[in-house]
């Protein structure tokens, strides 16, 4: 069976980005995750923008953006009473949308197969209020120098697709009646996507859905691209934000959703959660797992080799009365995560809405973070050129981490984009790039150039490309001296013009002044007095030859090289 990951040519990165992304990927490894910038994507706007809600279109839209690459995700999810399931269409889609053979076209024998399995890879409490962990410094406090440094649930689902039937294991989907109603509601359109040969795509007001798209569809994707990522150059690490709706009524389709009667609310057996172990608990980082770490770093982020060592200044610790090292506010690196325990997902909650207050998230709690948790909204202004002039957290007056400086995962909305179709994916779009340099991650909201992911990819190419910030366009370039001792285009050096604080590949036995960071401060750079070689450079006191591991460290090394004498 083909892989459900399946993205388009157009958005797979080619080289040089390949190595680029996989370049910026690697010098942020030893960084806490929660200050490293990602681009982040509303589905609902890249996938969902022309209200389709069908299997071989999102397919394509979800691989496509994950190919881009977009690294975090704010999902839709639908609670559909009718039928008992966590779906990503806002409108129920009835009962009768299970089984249309009369919709399939006569010549499509075709079928799509989805094994929802745990993923191949193998793995090896203290503070909380209201369920929600610290995510960043308290107010008003600079850091100080410090060293650097489950049993779960299993399911299966399968979905089969073919020119005669349509059917939905019982296994993932529990069938119920729908509510009872006085209501009289004709019966559902049933189209069949022919360009796609997918299932029947039932017209219910203004959406058009199918049966299958649900939540376990979308993490059945997800799973296929961790299995197609398993690589130590290819895995990355990736962030689902869920926010709850009850879906409307089929028989009120664009009508507000009401609350779910007393016996539709979702169950124990119903919990988003079930679904996220079900598929991806192997791959999942927990808020248990974030408190059984945080309770003791000599076990845990600190028990590492040393030169996977967390980066020094970026959480607070301290001793706790058995005299084990502890942390309120910090989180693990990329590489703690992606090559020491293999772990490749966050997902948390986002917004609840209102008609869901009854469903009870404590169990969910466990596995899936709080609302809040992982995203920390700034409100950002832009001039008409695309410069940010408020809600930068870069600041050249303010070189170490403060509550007006801190990063941790600092979100914002670049302004409305007009990109076309095909745009050129290595000039960077400014606001997004902006955005970046002052540590922020940008967050997609609006459907571009009027197209989805799965239609046009090259605008969401754009946009992802737009917050890399450490290769100047067409860097690293290629060397094919593979003698040993070789220099040529081994080497990196940050320029103030063109692409300023972008980086390109030179000679290793040029003379260059050399990047000299705090090792305890990391927004606090300072540059050589003499011009030296990479193999022999002369830091200042209390500063040692470093490359910046973020973005707002970029920024702060470029202030540095701008003042530089």
């Amino acid at each position: 069976m083909a892989a459900l990951y399946d993205p388009d040519e157009a958005a797979l990165l080619v080289q040089p980005w390949d190595e680029a992304f996989r370049t910026q990927r690697d010098l942020g490894l030893r960084v806490p995750i929660n200050f490293l910038t990602v681009a982040t994507a509303s589905l609902r706007a890249a996938c969902f923008g022309n209200n389709q809600y069908e299997d071989a279109a999102f397919g394509k839209c979800f691989s496509n953006l994950l190919a881009s690459p977009f690294r975090s995700f704010i999902v839709d999810v639908y609670w559909d009473a009718s039928r008992s399931v966590w779906s990503l269409c806002p409108v129920e889609v009835p009962l009768s949308a299970a089984a249309v053979p009369e919709a399939v076209s006569s010549n499509s024998s075709s079928s799509l197969s989805t094994s929802l399995g745990a993923a191949s890879m193998g793995r090896r409490g203290m503070w909380e209020s209201n369920g929600v962990l610290p995510t960043s410094l308290p107010g008003g406090i600079a850091l100080e120098v410090q060293p650097r440094q489950d049993g779960s649930v299993s399911g299966s689902a399968s979905t089969s697709v073919s020119s005669s039937t349509l059917s939905i294991g019982s296994s993932s989907i529990s069938i119920t009646a729908a509510s009872s109603s006085t209501s009289v509601v004709s019966p559902p359109t049933a189209q069949f996507d022919n360009q796609n040969n997918s299932s029947a795509l039932i017209e219910i007001g203004n959406y058009n859905c199918t049966s299958t798209m649900t939540l376990d569809f979308l993490a059945s994707i997800f799973n296929s691209f961790l299995e197609v990522t398993d690589t130590t150059t290819e895995a990355t690490i990736t962030y689902l934000t869920l926010n709850i709706h009850a879906a409307a009524s089929y028989s009120a389709p664009d009508a507000p959703a009401q609350q779910p009667g007393p016996n539709q609310t979702p169950g124990p057996l119903n919990l988003i959660s079930n679904i996220m172990k079900g598929n991806l608990s192997d791959n999942m980082y927990t808020p248990n797992k974030l408190r059984d770490d945080r309770g003791d770093l000599g076990g845990s982020w600190h028990d590492v080799a040393w030169d996977i060592l967390p980066a020094s200044g970026y959480y607070q610790t301290s001793t706790d009365s058995e005299n084990n090292l502890i942390t309120q506010d910090g989180w693990p690196t990329e590489a703690y995560m992606e090559f020491i325990k293999k772990f490749r997902l966050i997902a948390s909650f986002g917004s609840i809405d209102p008609q869901m207050a009854n469903y009870n998230t404590t169990t969910d709690l466990d596995t899936i973070f709080a609302p809040g948790t992982i995203q920390n909204f700034h409100s950002s202004t832009f001039s008409s050129s695309g410069d940010i002039t408020s809600g930068c957290l870069f600041s050249p007056s303010t070189p170490s981490l403060t509550a007006t400086t801190n990063s941790s995962w600092a979100l914002s909305i670049p302004p409305a984009l007009n990109l076309g179709l095909n745009p050129n994916t290595t000039t960077p779009i400014p606001s997004v790039t902006n955005l970046t340099s002052c540590g922020v991650s940008s967050f997609l909201n609006t459907t571009l150039s009027n197209t989805t992911a799965d239609q046009h990819p090259l605008p969401y190419v754009a946009f992802a490309h737009s917050t890399f910030w450490t290769w100047a366009p067409g860097s690293p370039a290629n060397t094919s001296d593979s003698k040993p001792g070789a220099t040529a285009e081994r080497c990196a050096a940050m320029h103030t013009s063109p692409s300023p604080g972008r980086w390109r590949t030179i000679d290793c036995t040029l003379r260059r002044l050399a990047a000299c960071q705090s090792p305890t401060n990391p927004y606090h750079w300072e540059l050589s007095s003499t011009p030296g070689t990479y193999y022999r450079t002369s830091c200042p006191r209390n500063t040692t030859f470093s490359v910046p591991h973020t973005a707002l460290e970029n920024s702060h090394l470029l202030s540095a090289l701008r003042s530089h004498p």
